[in-house]
């Protein structure tokens, strides 16, 4: 995480700051990224989506619960959503294990997690394990192995970080070296987590290259995979584009993801060349704190934010 990132955050998570939270203009400048504090708001967005063309991934906001209340609030507004959206197509729901208590007990969590396999089974409803910090990796990878590897739940997939130094040989150790019975889902993204220095690459340059040579890795092995690239990042998107056209590899067989009130123009025209775009969409009341790191990637929102405050309404 570059410096200017680590200040916007800090300073924008300062309590004293949260209290931006309660301002509308504010609010109404987070859900240009947000899509809804309740799914049952969100459905009709949803739907003009779906008809557009895009896939979809719905996330309820939370993390790292450390209190059981949390994690089963969260735990039901997961089932929530699936019971909301399990007649539409093209709709999964991102997991993040800690908050389904990997923070406070292994076999807790993975108590929860089969909880919500069983039920989105019933449904074409695809769960999706959101890769967290790397001190949780091999954890998530061991649900992940469990549930799709020895029960064969083949609605669940998986993420991995190019930040990573190790990502390349977990790949070929969980995902390539396997003779799966349905193809998963794995979604590479570069990784924004803070972690110690000898665990990434150390800056930009080496992690968009890693990144590369990940997605190539992929293509390569897809008859073992699902590739799900996401990134906003321009060049990475047509370099990927060209190696899988250089491969005859078909555009139905892989996707780009983006986050939701993320460069929409960008996004069109993905969905406009005939490729799958995957939008990726926060749900939840807890949304300041994925806003905050919204604006620290891009630090011009701090200028629209600034604004915000100055116009309050």
């Amino acid at each position: 995480m570059s410096l200017i990132k680590s200040v916007i955050i800090s300073i924008l998570n300062n309590p004293v700051a949260k209290g931006i939270s309660r301002i509308p203009s504010v609010k109404k400048l987070a859900f240009r990224y947000v899509g809804a504090e309740k799914i049952e708001d969100f459905i009709p967005k949803m739907e003009e989506i779906l008809n557009s063309g895009y896939k979809i991934t719905i996330s309820f906001l939370g993390e790292h619960y450390t209190d059981k209340h949390k994690v089963e609030g969260y735990f039901r507004n997961v089932i929530n959503i699936i019971e909301k959206v399990n007649n539409y197509q093209n709709i999964s729901v991102s997991i993040k294990l800690t908050a389904l208590g990997l923070s406070i007990d292994y076999e807790y969590c993975k108590e929860n997690v089969s909880k919500i396999l069983n039920f989105s089974s019933q449904f074409n409803i695809r769960i999706h394990i959101d890769m967290e910090e790397s001190v949780y990796l091999d954890d998530s990878l061991k649900i992940f192995d469990y549930f799709r590897k020895e029960l064969k739940y083949n609605n669940l997939d998986i993420t991995f970080q190019a930040y990573l130094y190790r990502t390349l040989k977990d790949m070929e150790d969980r995902i390539f070296s396997y003779e799966w019975e349905s193809k998963p889902l794995v979604r590479l993204c570069k990784g924004a987590y803070k972690e110690q220095f000898d665990k990434i690459f150390p800056n930009k340059q080496k992690i968009d290259e890693n990144y590369y040579n990940l997605a190539v890795k992929m293509l390569d092995n897809i008859d073992k995979v699902y590739p799900a690239f996401a990134t906003h990042d321009a060049k990475l998107i047509e370099k990927i584009k060209s190696y899988a056209t250089f491969k005859g590899i078909s555009k139905d067989n892989f996707e780009f993801q983006m986050l939701f009130g993320v460069l929409p123009d960008v996004q069109k025209k993905i969905i406009e060349q005939g490729y799958n775009l995957r939008v990726y969409i926060p749900i939840g009341s807890e949304w300041y704190e994925y806003f905050v790191r919204r604006v620290a990637e891009k630090p011009s929102n701090l200028f629209i934010l600034i604004f915000s405050l100055i116009n309050k309404s």
